[in-house]
Formats: structure tokens, C-alpha cells, sequence
């Protein structure tokens, strides 16, 4: 049984799979703990892999060594199911890392683009041949709407809206259509330069903000809730066939 632990910034969400396959979800560290718990005084195996994004203490790793058979840590120093061709790898998000393995575990063999739409918006380009050969960030829609506000002197705040227009005829719909058409016309751009020059690549979206673009975006491509979980999952089985053979 392998056990995700993914700890963000304000929640720790887990994920379950068993052979392959997607068992159950949730949030919290003691729900993780009772979990792994329960599953090895029921005589399972508990493959751990945990993803942070940021600062974790010592006994929060340690416990979670002690309640799992197998324990691996997400980073650019750990052998990975792809290649990192990217200058400063220690920089690099586990999120964009485990984004971009889900999506070369997906479409093997195809030249990508990784998309994931959250607090900030990344785009990252996976070669055919599995190397991460980096990619872009940008600010996401809650940045966006906050940053006009706080750094000019009389815009107002606006909230994200699916109801827009293109053409503003006051002050809070020319905020909302800019922002939430910049953020159209930009992933469009990624997405046709990408295909004007390898037609056959595939799109990968996810992340909170994909439902915007999977209503709005006019494209061939692909959205994937579960993608970062499932290069998790990738990583994971990886590393114990490194650990074990």
C-alpha cells in the first residue's frame, strides 16, 4: 500500500493507492498517522512518500518513518523517473517536480506541457525523452486581483468571476475582464506556440484554478485533478526500485 502525504502550507492532504490504483483520500496529519497505523497492524506494507513545500519539524519525519514499512522524501537530490536539466535544481518546486512525472507516467513518449493553475501558474515543458527542461511562473487570479488594489492608489478589489465579458464599460468589469482574459490569452499562447512547433505534444492542466480554463480554454487538451498526486505515487514506486534492487 502506498501511502502520499502531500503538507502544503495551511493543510496536509493524503492520498492511498494499492496496486496502482486510487483507494481514498483526506486531510490532516493524525488521519495519516491512525491510517498508516491501522494498516500495519493489519499486516500491510506502508510505502510512505512525503511532499513539502516547505519547513517540516524533525518529529513530524520521524513519526512518519516509524508508522511506515518504506519512507522516501520528495526532492531534486533523490533519484527520479525523469531527468532535471534545470540550472538551479534545489530551487525547484516538489510540486512542478511531481506534476511533471505524473505527466511523462501519463503520455511516455510525448513532448509536454505541464500546466498547473494555483496560487501562481506554472508552465513546464517535459521533452519525449523525459527530461524536465524547465519552465515558467507566473502570477495566478487571486495575485492578480490583489495586486491591483494594493499597489495602485484607487482600484478596487475584485472578486474571480466565471461571468465576464471582453470589453469593460466601468472600472470593476475592465479589472475582471483583465485579469481573467490575460489569464485566458496567456494559456492559449503557451499552448499554440507549443503546438506550432511539435503538433504531436501533449497539454497537461491541473491544479485549483483548471475549472476556469477547462469552461473557457478552446483547446485539445488534457485536465488532470490528481496529476501531482500521481507523480507522487510515480516517484514513489520508483524509489523502491532503486532501494530494492
Amino acid at each position: 500500500m502506498n501511502l502520499i502525504v502531500d503538507i502544503g502550507n495551511t493543510r496536509t492532504k493524503y492520498a492511498v493507492f494499492d496496486e496502482g490504483d486510487w483507494v481514498e483520500c483526506g486531510l490532516g496529519l493524525p488521519e495519516v498517522y491512525d491510517l498508516a497505523t491501522t494498516y500495519r497492524k493489519s499486516g500491510k506494507e506502508v510505502n510512505l512518500i512525503l511532499s513539502s513545500t516547505g519547513a517540516i519539524s524533525a518529529e513530524v519525519r520521524e513519526r512518519l518513518r516509524e508508522v511506515s514499512t518504506f519512507f522516501c522524501e520528495v526532492s531534486s537530490e533523490i533519484p527520479l523517473p525523469i531527468r532535471l536539466g534545470y540550472d538551479t535544481p534545489k530551487t525547484l518546486g516538489v510540486d512542478r517536480i511531481a506534476g511533471c512525472v505524473g505527466g511523462a507516467f501519463l503520455f511516455p513518449g510525448r513532448e509536454l506541457l505541464v500546466i498547473d493553475s494555483g496560487t501562481a501558474i506554472t508552465y513546464d515543458f517535459v521533452s519525449a525523452d523525459g527530461e524536465f527542461r524547465g519552465g515558467n511562473i507566473s502570477p495566478g487570479l487571486g495575485i492578480r486581483f490583489r495586486a491591483l488594489n494594493e499597489f495602485t492608489a484607487s482600484l478596487p478589489l475584485v472578486k474571480c468571476s466565471m461571468e465576464h465579458g471582453y470589453i469593460g464599460k466601468n472600472t470593476h468589469d475592465a479589472i475582471l475582464n483583465g485579469v481573467m482574459n490575460g489569464i485566458l490569452f496567456e494559456v492559449r499562447g503557451y499552448i499554440d506556440e507549443l503546438l506550432r512547433n511539435n503538433p504531436h505534444a501533449a497539454v497537461i492542466i491541473t491544479g485549483g484554478g483548471s475549472e476556469y480554463l477547462r469552461k473557457t480554454l478552446k483547446r485539445t487538451v488534457f485536465f488532470e485533478d490528481k496529476l501531482v498526486i500521481t507523480g507522487l505515487n510515480r516517484i514513489l514506486e520508483y524509489q523502491k526500485t532503486v532501494n530494492y534492487t
